[in-house]
């Protein structure tokens, strides 16, 4: 762990401290730009004001119209530019990887919503928005993984409640004769998760607690169908992956948790966010090692949580 933190640091150092840095410049020369456009906008107003003409108000007016539509372009620019690249960039790094490979990454990209309902995790949503797809394997695992915000209409208050809001990955560990469905929600999102626990049981899911880890157990509601064998699909190994992830969040008082469920041969895992990572800022700088490390330290997680079941075949 200490060796993979130091190669992470002189790859920061080397490769994504450099980027940010280029891109800070970028963002100073806006921040510079939008103070000149001001003074630029308060000079034509005094102008008008002064000359009182209207041919020449209306010149001056379509002028500034767009100067104004040239900067918000500059402006959405950087925003669109910047997350991608620090990205691929990681992706970079985590490809060094023997465990790991990359084959695809778009920014644009989501998971559908189908794929999303299909892990039993979240039975309903109104809006349903991505970005950030990311497809590759792990071995010989393929997956994909994108963040989502998905949001419902609020049965009680005029407006959207958020259902997820984080990073989903769906794995396809090929075993094709797997059956049946496991459902692990976090107990301490067991109010908000209530929906998702009758879904299940509806297709013959029960609570199940034998051959779990007591302390798996203790944060963990795990359900089953019966045709499942809970020693043959969650191993103590994955359990531990699980409950790895779950404590980086406690140690730094994070307000994050994981679901995941494994139905027939894929397993879905999906991490909430209690903050956007990598979303650039335009009045302060965006140069930060610990934002960067958040985000390789989320995308890590969940890739080892996929090799822990890929282990298993």
């Amino acid at each position: 762990m200490l060796s993979a933190y130091q190669d992470f640091r002189l790859f920061y150092n080397q490769t994504i401290h450099p980027e940010l840095l280029h891109l800070e410049q970028r963002r100073l020369r806006l921040i510079r730009l939008l103070g000149v456009s001001i003074l630029l906008l308060l000079f034509v107003l005094a102008l008008q004001i002064y000359l009182s003409i209207f041919f020449v108000s209306l010149l001056l007016s379509l002028l500034v119209g767009f100067w104004i539509a040239y900067i918000g372009f500059r402006i959405q620019v950087f925003f669109r530019e910047f997350k991608p690249r620090i990205v691929a960039l990681l992706l970079d790094f985590i490809d060094n990887d023997v465990n790991y490979s990359f084959e695809g990454y778009e920014p644009k990209g989501k998971i559908p919503a189908e794929k999303f309902f299909e892990s039993r995790l979240f039975v309903s949503g109104d809006e349903y928005k991505g970005e950030d797809l990311i497809r590759g394997k792990v071995r010989e695992t393929p997956y994909e993984l994108c963040e989502l915000r998905v949001k419902e209409f609020s049965p009680v208050r005029t407006k959207l409640d958020v259902v997820f809001n984080g990073i989903f990955m769906i794995g396809d560990y090929q075993r094709w004769d797997m059956q049946g469905a496991v459902l692990v929600l976090p107990d301490s999102y067991r109010k908000y998760s209530s929906r998702s626990e009758k879904a299940f049981h509806l297709i013959g899911g029960r609570r199940v607690k034998d051959n779990l880890l007591p302390e798996f157990e203790a944060f963990f509601d795990t359900y089953a169908t019966p045709d499942v064998r809970i020693k043959d699909i969650i191993s103590p190994e994955l359990q531990q992956k699980i409950l790895k992830i779950r404590s980086r969040f406690q140690e730094v008082n994070r307000q994050k948790e994981i679901y995941f469920s494994i139905i027939g041969d894929k397993i879905y895992l999906a991490l909430t966010q209690d903050k956007d990572l990598l979303e650039p800022s335009l009045l302060r700088s965006n140069v930060s090692y610990a934002v960067v490390r958040e985000f390789y330290d989320d995308l890590s997680l969940l890739l080892d949580a996929v090799l822990a079941v890929d282990a298993m075949n």
